[in-house]
């Protein structure tokens, strides 16, 4: 008998993962190398796993670190002139700022300059 972590769906996910990695990381070599030894040793820390619900959920768990390097992780690259050029893709997800619309600055914290908010800097003591 096959180890469960041999099945067609752990394989596609790691497939799937490796792909994510050299989407979001093709310009930089050492972290697409970095990112696929850790898919590659969390992949054979969970290869002995034996029940079958720890199983999907690893593989789910994987499928959605796939899809957030995919979607979420946008290389940028410093100009000569200081500043930067990201690389969007196709995939890249983009947001609409709706959620800024709908809730004006007072939801997003003091960063977001919300009225009698402080913010703290490095230089405060």
């Amino acid at each position: 008998m096959a180890t469960p972590l041999s099945s067609a769906s752990a394989k596609s996910a790691y497939r799937n993962a490796l792909r994510a990695t050299r989407i979001a990381f093709r310009q930089d070599i050492p972290i697409l190398q970095g990112a696929r030894l850790q898919i590659k040793q969390g992949f054979e820390k969970h290869r002995n796993l034996d029940s079958l619900d720890k199983i999907e959920e690893e593989i789910t768990k994987l499928n959605e670190v796939s899809q957030f390097l995919i979607k979420n992780i946008v290389q940028g690259e410093k100009q000569s002139d200081g500043k930067y050029f990201l690389n969007f893709h196709e995939k890249t997800e983009l947001g609409d700022n709706e959620t800024i619309k709908q809730g004006g600055k007072s939801n997003l914290g003091s960063l977001a300059g919300a009225k009698g908010s402080k913010v703290k800097k490095c230089s405060d003591k």
